[in-house]
């Protein structure tokens, strides 16, 4: 009997693996963390999302900039895709979650791509939506009296950066932007106290009107894809990559601005479409 049992355990330990794909991602692990989110976020936050018919059927990256201190907006970006197509769309996490191995476990089961360029890439040209802030961690530190809802020129959107660009272009892969309104006032960033997110090993330390998160209601709002205007040996060409790097940035601040122009209140909400 001992023997049957351990067979038996050791069968389901094999479907547990073989259940994951290549790069570690379990639909059994995201639908469950999908449904965590659903039932925390979504009764606090409300998020409502808009145009999620230009979604494309096949792959494509979707592009916006983090706001707010935690990542609400990605975890909620994620769940309103699952809903409104039904796929379990990826997300490059940022590097920090890279130095803790249990941590960047947990993430690829749940669709994260933490790696090299040739990691996403596989991702999409697997036919897959991958979401990707290009500003990283370092939107979080916008303080929100002087820069709420600007998408600044840094990281991956900076001159001389864009490596999401490259991906795109080599992979053949729409860009569609994202905007997420709502998220910055849920914890008002005041400021950031560098010295302490050293000391720490952590991106920032925030200096927050209210640690505990305030009820904004959330809107995720999504554009009309862009097809770059460009080729694959574009990839090369950094000029190149620069200049539709600013061209995707600002498609995102515009559509930012636009949904924050349509948005009537930030608790009491509505959206005027």
């Amino acid at each position: 009997m001992r023997a049957t049992g351990s067979v038996s355990g050791g069968t389901a330990r094999t479907r547990r693996r073989t259940a994951r794909d290549r790069l570690g991602f379990d639909q059994a692990t995201a639908a469950r963390w999908l449904g965590y989110v659903r039932s925390v976020l979504w009764p606090y936050f409300r998020p409502q999302a808009i145009d999620a018919d230009h979604l494309p059927r096949g792959r494509a990256l979707i592009v916006g900039c983090h706001s707010g201190v935690i990542p609400y907006d990605a975890a909620c970006t994620l769940v309103a895709i699952h809903d409104a197509t039904g796929r379990y769309a990826r997300a490059v996490g940022d590097n920090l979650f890279a130095q803790v191995s249990s941590v960047e476990s947990f993430l690829r089961r749940q669709g994260a791509v933490v790696g090299k360029p040739e990691v996403v890439e596989t991702v999409l040209r697997a036919g897959h939506m991958l979401l990707l802030f290009p500003g990283g961690a370092r939107d979080m530190e916008r303080p929100y009296l002087t820069q709420r809802y600007q998408v600044l020129p840094h990281r991956g959107f900076a001159p001389g950066r864009g490596g999401y660009i490259k991906i795109a272009l080599r992979t053949h892969s729409p860009i569609v932007p994202l905007a997420v309104v709502g998220a910055e006032e849920t914890h008002v960033m005041l400021g950031n106290l560098p010295a302490v997110a050293r000391a720490l090993g952590v991106p920032l330390f925030p200096w927050l009107l209210s640690p505990l998160p305030l009820p904004a209601k959330l809107y995720i709002r999504f554009g009309d894809p862009i097809q770059l205007p460009a080729t694959a040996a574009d990839a090369d060409d950094q000029r190149q990559v620069d200049r539709l790097n600013e061209m995707v940035r600002q498609r995102v601040q515009r559509l930012i601005d636009d949904t924050v122009r349509r948005r009537r209140g930030v608790f009491v909400s509505e959206y005027r479409g």
